[in-house]
């Protein structure tokens, strides 16, 4: 039976700068990650798979293990793609615009993660968001609307601790956020906030998908399990074992 294998996602916003880009992209390399959400990208490299407006962008790293990061379909605010059995959405909500529009942005992010639920959801991003459920210490609007929004969606939270996301002179806060289908989220470990310099206010974010490594495994599924996190045992890998992030 082929052993376990981590997959390595990365979680960065970077304002717009060039040089934290140019950082973004070396880190990328060094960690070898294997996919990267970037919120508030410089530019959108021909290489990356970025929303309508420039907001939030894919990356993935090229490796003859890892399949191909597929678009599946974007709008202002977000970018969704297929990574074998995974469809990533990146995601990126502007903190100067109004809470009815947030209302309608989650609205539009329930509907995409219906339509490509034949394969295990994935959503990360600047939600710009706070509330106590994921350590911030206080909540705001946007948290109340986005703390509900897991319901809907049947997704799970995999933010973790109250290590602040975003760091700046005044305060600090944590608004970057990752939600998973179950039975993706009991594959995930070692989420964690990075420490490191990045040349903004906002810390890289960091998660694995631990996985069953099979060469035989197949893209996609033909259905969307949900099964409820609590009955799900951590340790046991029959479920990951089923996740296809290997070329066929």
């Amino acid at each position: 039976m082929a052993g376990l294998r981590r997959h390595r996602f990365l979680q960065a916003n970077i304002n717009h700068c060039r040089a934290a880009q140019d950082l973004l992209v070396q880190i990328f390399a060094e960690w070898l990650v294997d996919v990267a959400v970037v919120a508030e990208p410089y530019s959108v490299p021909g290489s990356w798979l970025g929303d309508d407006n420039g907001s939030v962008a894919l990356l993935m790293r090229s490796s003859t293990d890892s399949p191909p990061l597929s678009l599946l379909e974007r709008g202002q605010g977000y970018v969704a793609a297929a990574w074998g059995d995974i469809a990533l959405i990146g995601v990126y909500f502007s903190p100067n615009r109004p809470l009815v529009d947030f209302e309608s942005f989650l609205e539009v992010l329930a509907r995409v993660a219906r339509r490509v639920a034949q394969r295990w959801v994935l959503v990360v991003g600047d939600f710009n968001a706070k509330s106590v459920l994921w350590g911030s210490p206080t909540t705001d609007a946007r948290g109340r609307e986005l703390e509900t929004w897991p319901i809907s969606t049947g997704l799970s939270l995999l933010n973790r601790g109250s290590v602040q996301t975003c760091v700046r002179r005044q305060r600090g806060s944590i608004v970057d956020l990752a939600f998973a289908s179950p039975s993706l989220a009991a594959c995930v470990v070692d989420w964690r906030v990075e420490l490191v310099k990045t040349l903004l206010d906002h810390r890289y974010v960091r998660f694995d998908v631990s996985v069953q490594g099979s060469q035989e495994a197949r893209m996609g599924r033909s259905h969307f399990p949900r099964w409820s996190l609590s009955r799900l045992d951590r340790n046991e890998g029959g479920l990951c074992s089923g996740l296809a992030v290997a070329p066929s």
